[in-house]
């Protein structure tokens, strides 16, 4: 069996600017990573920290299109060097800027200040969100048994994006969000059923405040792999907590659980006297058609 240990994630809750200027983002920016000072003094501890969506160059409703940052600006440069500086992997989400589009993207940072994950939001929120979708999922191993996988906000929301990372590998799901009243009622129950029916970890990371348009209501969280909430942020402000998580545990139970483990039954089911590990077939004609060259988890 693999050694059991605890991953120690700060996620933190915070307000931004709706950046028209690259004066504005110096401000979000300068404050992100005061937030990361903080939290390595706080936990020193600490393997990972998560930030919201939004929390470098905000979400103005007519975003000014020169404050989208390329992969080469300095200002991804100042947080790729503080990961380094302070020996953390972090979740950042910008605009970024190119091939004459602009991506929602989120970024996983690793402690050698290494980009291991550039994740272009999926679905975006149309019809307010008018930055160009990506078309991939990705996941990448991390410290502590994590496999990480990234759904930024509105992801978060479509069973699919989750299933997907769950059958690439990923066992902590990081959701850096935006979500606006009148959701925070949707925003918890799909978090939570991200989790149960994947058996993962969802680390919920959502903006704080009010801006141009919305009002965002915070209420982060770190969901279980049972799909129990273990930390849960307030409602309204800005916010700091730690929390420490297992991920080799939501691997094990993918492995081990008998019921209740989704993952597994999508291609065992019926299991009994005359099939005693279940039917591999699934009667679930598109995900055949998905998934066909996939095998189950072992």
């Amino acid at each position: 069996m693999n050694k059991i240990e605890s991953l120690e994630v700060v996620v933190v809750q915070k307000e931004a600017l709706d950046c028209q200027s690259l004066e504005e983002v110096s401000l979000n920016l300068e404050a992100t990573l005061k937030w990361m000072d903080k939290a390595c003094r706080a936990y020193p501890e600490t393997d990972l920290i998560v930030f919201p969506e939004c929390g470098i160059q905000g979400g103005h409703p007519d975003p000014n299109p020169q404050i989208a940052f390329t992969m080469d600006s300095p200002y991804i440069a100042s947080l790729l060097e503080k990961c380094r500086t302070k020996g953390v992997w972090a979740v950042f989400n910008i605009l970024e800027s190119a091939e004459g589009r602009i991506y929602n993207t989120s970024l996983l940072v690793n402690d050698k200040g290494e980009i291991a994950i550039k994740y272009r939001k999926v679905n975006t929120f149309a019809p307010l969100e008018r930055n160009y979708p990506g078309d991939k999922l990705m996941v990448c191993p991390g410290p502590k048994g994590a496999v990480f996988g990234l759904m930024t906000c509105y992801d978060g929301d479509f069973p699919e994006v989750g299933r997907e990372l769950a059958l690439l590998g990923a066992n902590v799901f990081i959701r850096p969000a935006s979500y606006m009243e009148p959701h925070s009622t949707q925003w918890e129950f799909t978090n939570r059923a991200r989790a149960y029916e994947n058996l993962a970890y969802v680390i919920a990371c959502n903006r704080s405040g009010n801006s141009e348009l919305f009002t965002w209501f915070g209420a982060s969280e770190v969901v279980d792999y049972n799909g129990k909430v273990i930390a849960k942020m307030p409602a309204s402000g800005e916010w700091m907590t730690k929390v420490t998580i297992y991920p080799e545990l939501a691997s094990q139970a993918r492995r081990e659980r008998k019921e209740c483990n989704h993952l597994y039954n999508l291609f065992h089911r019926g299991n009994g006297p005359e099939n005693p590990t279940g039917l591999v077939q699934n009667p679930y004609t598109k995900t055949q058609e998905m998934w066909a060259d996939k095998q189950k988890l072992s």
